[in-house]
């Protein structure tokens, strides 16, 4: 499975609010420029974070965005199943193969399945703060640093 930049883009913004807890609620531009990200991709994937029930607005101008809930009850699973909109590692790796398959009949489609529970589980087990908090700070504009590790 190949998560979506949406979901990179969401996974990022919330990473830098849970960093900026005490100024919170901050802005999409804020967020944005801080970040890197375009803004119009957050203006698109913050209504599914509202609707998911992992952020919420707070009245103003500009629109301000705060947690709904508290970020270490939030699971990467929770995130990434709200903007990817679906259940994940739900569907076989061969999605176009006319096998039918199931994990009963198709050994291919069984180990994904069950390297698929395996990272969901990873997924519901880390929360966004622990995500934020052991994950470099980077923008999504800055070209990666080379390795010089020999």
């Amino acid at each position: 499975m190949k998560f979506s930049k949406s979901s990179a883009y969401a996974l990022h913004a919330l990473m830098y609010m849970v960093r900026h807890l005490t100024q919170l609620p901050l802005s999409l531009g804020g967020i944005a420029r801080a970040e890197g990200i375009p803004q119009g991709q957050l203006a698109k994937l913050f209504p599914q974070l509202v609707k998911a029930g992992l952020v919420k607005t707070v009245k103003g101008r500009p629109k301000k965005y705060a947690f709904a809930v508290d970020p270490e009850h939030i699971s990467l699973l929770d995130l990434f199943e709200a903007t990817e909109g679906k259940p994940l590692f739900a569907d076989c790796l061969l999605q176009h193969c006319p096998c039918t398959g199931t994990t009963e009949n198709c050994l291919i489609f069984a180990q994904w399945h069950e390297a698929g529970q395996k990272m969901k589980k990873v997924f519901a087990q880390t929360s966004l703060a622990n995500a934020a908090w052991t994950h470099p700070e980077h923008r999504f504009d800055s070209p990666p640093k080379p390795d010089v590790s020999g």
